[in-house]
């Protein structure tokens, strides 16, 4: 489960956001992002599902703020999950994750600022897969017709995909963002073994984009707080227990905001189901 590099975390006196944010993301094909998507199926707690305007747009602009990270950023973080994986409290974990992103990563709305490149990752695969499934751009219907000749696993075939939709790479973010498409794509098999990753249901494409959003969170986690888990005392496996714990939790949470915004019966572009999910979710984790 370990998908990313895990450091120190960034420290005190650093911006919240990397000079080179603003060019994340670029080596990510959003040729099919904005295509839209159908309201869930599904009954939500919100019947108006999340309507504002302009996803895109707030999550590309930073907060208002100061944009130096204060000292200790994550040292509440630390102690609450250093508890969780003595304890496996619910209240331990809930904590930790709220203090990563609102004193970590400077609250919500600079996480959903920090982390756009996990609604970008989202809503290209989700509008890839929904073009190749309506076969309506001729490029991408021959490409998907060479990778069912050559006869791929499942394994393989996701990789092709993430691939085609992240060529390059190179930044942290979207080497994050591959590590969350690829997870994110085998832990829908994991649901459903009979998947077909080119005939997806909208509902399964919300699904693939959740647990985009959900693996690119988590993989946030481990690369800001990986050196807490390596340095306890504890057997291996009680760690990566308590890893998946964590894992499940941001899933959980990322399902949810995602059924909260795909409410209302109206279709939206994916690219802004994405942004206003992981929004959405960002606020979740810093209120709870």
């Amino acid at each position: 489960m370990g998908t990313s590099t895990s450091s120190a975390g960034a420290g005190a006196g650093t911006s919240f956001d990397p000079p080179w944010l603003d060019d994340a993301g670029d080596s990510i094909d959003t040729g099919c992002a904005d295509t839209p998507l159908s309201p869930s199926t599904d009954p939500s707690d919100d019947a108006d599902g999340d309507k504002s305007e302009g996803d895109d747009e707030n999550q590309a602009t930073p907060p208002a703020g100061p944009p130096i990270a204060p000292p200790g950023r994550y040292q509440q973080a630390r102690g609450a999950l250093t508890g969780f994986i003595r304890s496996g409290s619910d209240s331990d974990l809930r904590r930790g994750i709220s203090s990563f992103v609102k004193k970590g990563m400077g609250g919500a709305s600079r996480a959903g600022s920090r982390m756009r490149t996990s609604a970008i990752a989202a809503s290209s695969l989700g509008g890839f897969l929904a073009t190749a499934r309506d076969a309506t751009d001729p490029s991408i219907n021959a490409w998907v017709d060479s990778i069912k000749q050559r006869g791929l696993s499942a394994k393989n075939t996701a990789l092709e995909v993430v691939q085609r939709l992240i060529p390059s790479g190179g930044s942290v973010d979207e080497e994050s963002a591959k590590h969350a498409m690829d997870n994110a794509i085998a832990h829908l098999y994991e649901m459903d073994p009979a998947t077909d990753i080119f005939n997806l249901t909208d509902d399964q494409i919300a699904s693939l984009m959740a647990y985009t959003v959900a693996f690119d969170v988590y993989n946030r986690v481990q690369l800001e707080l990986g050196r807490v888990f390596e340095k306890l005392k504890y057997a291996p496996q009680l760690v990566q227990n308590r890893l998946g714990q964590v894992l499940d939790y941001i899933i959980v949470v990322v399902n949810r905001s995602m059924e909260k915004v795909r409410a209302g019966g109206v279709e939206r572009p994916m690219r802004d189901i994405a942004n206003a999910a992981l929004r959405d979710a960002l606020t979740v984790f810093a209120e709870s």
